[in-house]
This record gives C-alpha cells, structure tokens and sequence, in this order.
C-alpha cells in the first residue's frame, strides 16, 4: 500500500504565524527599549569625568568663588566652540557634547551640566533618546554621610553617587532638578 504524504494543513499554518505575530509583539518593545537603555548609558560613561571632577574639589574643598565643585571641568559656549575649563563664581558648568539634533557629536547626549553649589550632574539627552523630544534628563546627585554635597566645605565620608530618572522618590537626597527621562529606559541603578 502506498501511504500520501500530507503536508500541513491551511489551520495549522495559521496557527504557526498566529504565535509569530504575538512573540514579535511582545519582544518589539522590549527590544526598542534595551536599545534605548544601552544609549543612556552612553551618558554613564561620559558623566565618570564630571564626577572626578566633582569629588576632586569636594575633597580640595574649592570655594564657590572658583566654581566650587565644577572648578575645572572643560566647558563650552555651545557644540564646536572652544573648550576652557570652568572657573570664577558660577551657578553651572556646561558642555555641549552634541548638536540639539545629535547629528554632530555624540549621537546621544546632548550635554552634561554640574551644579557648582551641590556637585549635582545632569545629562541632557538629544531627540534620539525619546521620541518625544529632546532634553530628557538624568540627574546624578553626590551625598557623603547621607547629606548634601557643598562648595567649600570638606565631605566628612565616602561620597556616594545616586542616578535619578523619572519617578524615583528615594535616596538620601533628592535632585534639585527633576529627572525627567522615564524609568523604562533608565539604567536599573537609576530606577526607583
């Protein structure tokens, strides 16, 4: 006796690419944002030379009347212009790492911000980021024994860096500026 060979019947077919469809649904987003996540921490790594700068002159104990704990950092009028280092009595020291749009410099970040009073860092992402807009905000705020950072005065303890992003309420000090890039694509230390 001769046996037919059958194939897959027309249900069964679309029961298969009925369970693609759903996997790709899931997955799609997720891995939208572990992108978008990866390019955050982008601005990690940049921020690391702005927090040397900023427990240098914590432990240096530079006074506010030469950029307290920014004294230094390189900073610029805009993308492109000359970088000099941060110096005299300023509120903020500012480098512009990209254009507005990302298309020049890093793809990225934007630009990274220290707050010469507290040691607070803050990154400004580009439009890449969200597709909201530009100026997201990570905010990394420095504390030695559970208080505030201060221009000219010595930090008694470790110092101890805390990431913000949107939403997160915790930590021993919170941001004078508000984070505002969301949790989803936040680093895991930066969620709360």
């Amino acid at each position: 006796m001769k046996k037919l060979q059958q194939g897959f019947t027309l249900i069964e077919l679309m029961i298969v690419v009925a369970i693609i469809g759903i996997l790709a649904a899931v997955a799609l987003p997720a891995y939208q944002d572990y992108t978008t996540r990866s390019r955050v921490s982008e601005g990690l790594v940049i921020a690391a030379e702005a927090k040397t700068v900023v427990m240098d002159n914590a432990a240096a104990v530079n006074p506010a009347a030469s950029a307290g704990l920014g004294g230094g950092y390189p900073t610029n009028a805009s993308y492109g212009a000359v970088i000099a280092p941060c110096a005299g009595a300023v509120a903020t020291c500012t480098q512009f790492l990209s254009d507005n749009a990302g298309t020049v410099g890093s793809p990225n970040v934007q630009d990274l911000t220290i707050n010469t009073a507290t040691g607070e860092v803050t990154l400004t992402y580009t439009t890449r980021i969200s597709a909201v807009g530009a100026n997201e905000t990570l905010v990394l705020v420095p504390t030695a024994n559970g208080a505030a950072l201060a221009a000219g005065n010595r930090p008694i303890g470790t110092i101890v860096w805390t990431c913000h992003a949107l939403g997160r309420t915790t930590g021993p000090v919170l941001p004078t500026v508000a984070a505002t890039i969301p949790a989803n694509v936040a680093p895991s230390e930066c969620r709360g």
